[in-house]
C-alpha cells in the first residue's frame, strides 16, 4: 500500500499536511506549529487545536475532509489541491 500525503506552507503562514489514504486535513498557523496544543471537537466534528499556554486558536483538524468537502476524485495536481485548502487556511487566519 502506498501512504500519499501532501505537506505546504500558504501564503507564508499557513501549514497544512493531508493525508490523503485517511483523508485527514491538517492546518496549523506555521507561526504556532512548535507549541504544545490541546483539541476540542466542534459542533461541525472538527478537532479546534488551541494554544496550551494562551488558549489561542492556532489550528484545525478535519478528518473525512475530501469525502465531506470534495466533489468525485482527489485533484492529482498540488496546486490545484491547495486551491482547495486555502478557504480553510483563511478561516483559521481570521
Amino acid at each position: 500500500m502506498v501512504a500519499i500525503t501532501l505537506e505546504a506552507i500558504i501564503k507564508g503562514s499557513l501549514w497544512f499536511h493531508y493525508d490523503a489514504g485517511g483523508d485527514v486535513l491538517y492546518l496549523r498557523l506555521a507561526s504556532k506549529r512548535d507549541v504544545d496544543t490541546f483539541g476540542e471537537e466542534t459542533e461541525d466534528g472538527f478537532i479546534l487545536l488551541r494554544d496550551a499556554q494562551t488558549d489561542q486558536v492556532v489550528g484545525i483538524t478535519i478528518v473525512n475532509w475530501w469525502k465531506r468537502f470534495g466533489q468525485g476524485e482527489l485533484p492529482d495536481s498540488l496546486s490545484e489541491l491547495e486551491r482547495k485548502i486555502e478557504p480553510w487556511a483563511e478561516k483559521l487566519a481570521a
